[in-house]
């Protein structure tokens, strides 16, 4: 009799069938995890190849990024390939040039930097004590020449501005009247130029004399006096530092600062401007200024202090009224003030840089403003 060869099965029960299902999961996951670790495995070096804290150093990427950009310039109208050679007034101070242990800082060092990279070049650094020098030693530009002594250069494109002016306890920059300081307490420098200046000018104010302006600030801070009359930039600088001051107007004409250039480069002056105008426009001369110097505006003859005149004359008339312009004394020939500490070599590490020596780059294009 033959015999039927199919076997029949008894329907399997509700936990039989869900038992089955978790075993079949898990086969699927256990699967599943030996591709994704295959995968994983095989990509560690794609991986570790992206990863920039491994293969990329912050000086390797700059140093591609300016690989990147075609120089703009080339020798002779430059002295070296693919470098901006830099003259920087160390005698200039704070917020311009301070001097360090590892090189220079400052507004100029930083308006340098970003020059040198719109031009697609690095950036090297030659100290010098004045604009003069550089007959004398071979830059291609000079930072920090005032339009008004130009030293036999011209002034490719400003970035700043020097003038002396009065800073008092507040946050927000403003411009006063004469008659708002006639008779108040002022703070400055013994002998300096803002001293000087203000004796040629028709202000009768009450003199505290410091040996510094540092020490000029402090005494704002504490009350002493209700105004401090010193060099607007370095003013600011401290006051940025210090926090609760604030500019309110300048006693002199404002004169602009700028980028040096030999007048008979006009190559270079015609790339300068135009790369310096790039670094206005996209906003990183805005954002130098601040780091340095906070919220000071730019100084125009807008900025001066209504009311006041300066020089020889006994009464204002038309050309000396404290108008725009028609301020008779700049002060660009009077004593030097800058904050203590941050002229020249004072306070450094390295007194023996001199003039016409060149320095290690200390600043890398694209990289001179903190984010």
């Amino acid at each position: 009799m033959a015999m039927n060869s199919t076997i029949a099965h008894a329907p399997a029960s509700p936990r039989e069938r869900s038992r089955r299902l978790r075993h079949g999961l898990r086969l699927l996951a256990l699967a599943c995890a030996l591709v994704v670790g295959a995968v994983v495995l095989a990509g560690c070096d794609v991986i570790r190849n992206f990863n920039p804290l491994d293969t990329t150093s912050v000086a390797d990427a700059q140093a591609a990024r300016l690989a990147a950009r075609e120089p703009k310039l080339q020798a002779p109208d430059i002295i070296e390939d693919g470098v901006l050679t830099v003259g920087l007034i160390t005698s200039e101070g704070a917020p311009s040039v301070l001097e360090t242990s590892t090189g220079y800082s400052g507004i100029d060092v930083d308006v340098a930097a970003a020059l040198a990279s719109e031009l697609g070049l690095a950036v090297k650094y030659v100290p010098l004590s004045n604009d003069a020098t550089m007959a004398l030693t071979p830059v291609d530009v000079v930072m920090g020449v005032s339009t008004a002594q130009t030293g036999g250069l011209v002034v490719a494109s400003d970035y700043m501005e020097q003038a002396i002016g009065f800073f008092r306890l507040g946050e927000e920059p403003t411009v006063i009247s004469g008659s708002e300081l006639e008779g108040q307490t002022v703070g400055l420098q013994t002998g300096s130029a803002s001293q000087q200046l203000l004796a040629s000018s028709n202000l009768q104010m009450q003199e505290t004399g410091y040996a510094n302006i540092d020490e000029a600030m402090a005494a704002l801070t504490a009350g002493t006096v209700s105004f401090v009359l010193c060099p607007v930039y370095p003013g600011a600088f401290l006051a940025n530092e210090l926090g609760g001051i604030s500019f309110c107007g300048t006693l002199d004409v404002p004169t602009a600062v700028g980028v040096g250039v030999s007048a008979q480069n006009t190559v270079l002056t015609d790339a300068v401007q135009t790369a310096m105008n790039d670094v206005r426009d996209n906003g990183v001369l805005t954002i130098i200024l601040s780091k340095w110097v906070g919220t000071l505006p730019r100084l125009t003859a807008e900025s001066q202090v209504t009311g006041v005149y300066l020089g020889e004359q006994t009464q204002p008339d038309a050309t000396t009224s404290g108008e725009a312009g028609g301020n008779a004394v700049t002060g660009e020939d009077l004593p030097q003030e800058t904050p203590e500490g941050t002229e020249g070599t004072e306070g450094t590490e390295n007194p023996e840089a001199t003039e016409g020596t060149e320095t290690e780059d200390t600043a890398n294009p694209g990289d001179i403003v903190p984010l």
